[in-house]
Order: C-alpha cells, then sequence, then structure tokens
C-alpha cells in the first residue's frame, strides 16, 4: 500500500478522501465473494428484478469462477457498499461465452466487431457493477444499480467527487491492466460512460443501443489506450488510480 505524505499536496486529495471513508480489496476468500454475492442479490434480484430470487440470498453464474472481484466497504459502519467484476474466460472453455457476445452481437457495428474476429484468449468483459441503494444518496442515483450520475470537474473538491462507482471502475482497470488481456468489454448506458470519461478514460462505442437490462451499448478501451489515458489523468485521479491498484493487484 502507499503510505500518504506527512505533508500532502493538493493532488493527494482524492486518496485522502476515498481513504478516509473506504476500504477496497480483491476478493482472495469465499467469505469476501459472499458478500459480493449478497450485494448482487440486494440489487440485481430483490431491487431491479434482473435475476430471478433464491433461497440463499446470493446472486451467482457461471462467470463467476472465471473473474476477478473487488469489494468496496465503507469503514465507519462496515457496511459493504459496492462490487465489480472483471471476466476472463480460458481460451480452451468453448462452452460458454462472454455476455456481452451472447446478448449484444446482434447490435455490434460490423465495421468495428464481429462475434468470429474476438479472441478469448486476448480479452475480458467488465460486469457486475452494483452499489447497495443506502449509498446511492445523491439526487437520480437510485435511479441506477451503479450509483453513478455525474463526476464535477473540479477534482480538488472531494466533498463533491462521488468516490464510490469511479473507484470500482478504477480498480476494474487496475485488475484488466494487470491480466494478461489486451482489451475489455463493458456493456453499458450511454450515461454512465459520459461520466467516467471525467476520469479521462476513453471508451470506444463498437454497438448500437440494445435492450439488455434497459437501453445499453458495447463500449472498449485496450490495454495501450489505457495506459495513455492513465499517463493523462488529472494529477488527483492518477494518484486516485494507483492507491486504488496497490489494494487490488
Amino acid at each position: 500500500m502507499k503510505t500518504l505524505h506527512n505533508r500532502p499536496d493538493a493532488s493527494d486529495c482524492l486518496i485522502q478522501g476515498f481513504n478516509q471513508y473506504f476500504t477496497i480489496q480483491r476478493a482472495e476468500s469465499q467469505a469476501v465473494l459472499d458478500d459480493i454475492y449478497r450485494i448482487r442479490y440486494g440489487v440485481y434480484c430483490q431491487e431491479f428484478g434482473y435475476e430471478p430470487p433464491n433461497n440463499q440470498g446470493l446472486e451467482q453464474d457461471q462467470f463467476d469462477p472465471y473473474s476477478s472481484h473487488c469489494l468496496l466497504t465503507h469503514k465507519s459502519s462496515g457496511i459493504n457498499v459496492g462490487c465489480i467484476r472483471i471476466i476472463s474466460l480460458p481460451e480452451e472453455n468453448q462452452s460458454i461465452e462472454l455476455p456481452f457476445i451472447t446478448h449484444c452481437a446482434d447490435s455490434f457495428y460490423p465495421e468495428q466487431l464481429s462475434p468470429e474476429a474476438i479472441t478469448v484468449s486476448q480479452v475480458c468483459e467488465l460486469s457486475r457493477v452494483a452499489v447497495v441503494p443506502q449509498f446511492r444518496r445523491r439526487a437520480g442515483e437510485n435511479n441506477t444499480k451503479d450509483g453513478l450520475t455525474k463526476i464535477d470537474d473540479d477534482f480538488n473538491q472531494t466533498r463533491r467527487f462521488p468516490f464510490i462507482t469511479p473507484s470500482l471502475y478504477l480498480a476494474a482497470g487496475a485488475l484488466f491492466l494487470a491480466s494478461k488481456k489486451q482489451e475489455i468489454f463493458v456493456a453499458t448506458e450511454p450515461r454512465l460512460i459520459k461520466s467516467l470519461s471525467k476520469l479521462g478514460v476513453r471508451f470506444r462505442q463498437v454497438s448500437k443501443l440494445t435492450n439488455y437490462h434497459g437501453q445499453r451499448a458495447v463500449y472498449t478501451f485496450t490495454r495501450q489506450s489505457a495506459l495513455e489515458d492513465i499517463q493523462a489523468m488529472p494529477k488527483p485521479v492518477k494518484k486516485l488510480f494507483h492507491f486504488i491498484e496497490d489494494q487490488v493487484t
């Protein structure tokens, strides 16, 4: 873990704000995975009805064994706030395909992407982002499972910076860069991509909008573009990324 300076400069503002309220970790035990599955059950099954309820109170699927998961926890209350995962399928497993292909292939822009051109060993998918409803308090956040409406451009004002969802996506970016994959895909709402672009991440849209748990499109960025984007990020965001990277990789 990176240690904060005794006399931090202004660019440490997001690290200080994040570290005051939250911890983030990669799931390394079944207990942490179960905490993640409970968040997903509450959001995906009970709140939004995307998946059917069950007696276990855990939302799991066939992609979880092939995924790296992150859990965000609120320090003072101990409440598990949110989660995210990166799916990386083994090349030798031909029985399943990444969800964005299964559900969105018909909407791909043919000049940009085709299912046949996707090499499993080179790509991964970001999915199952969820934030518990009691931590979606800003205007409009309760209408979204990830709890992000917008990111303010003034990154030095930590009280105005929405740490929860950006920190989950920064953690996912760190997991992607720590993997051997060359490209990552996500099927999500355009308004989320617009908000995350304020962090300095350039997503490329490779599909038209399609109805997949709401109106979504498929977006992607590559390892090279991610490294370039991190280098060009506003200094407070770049520092926060590397701080989170240290926690999850």
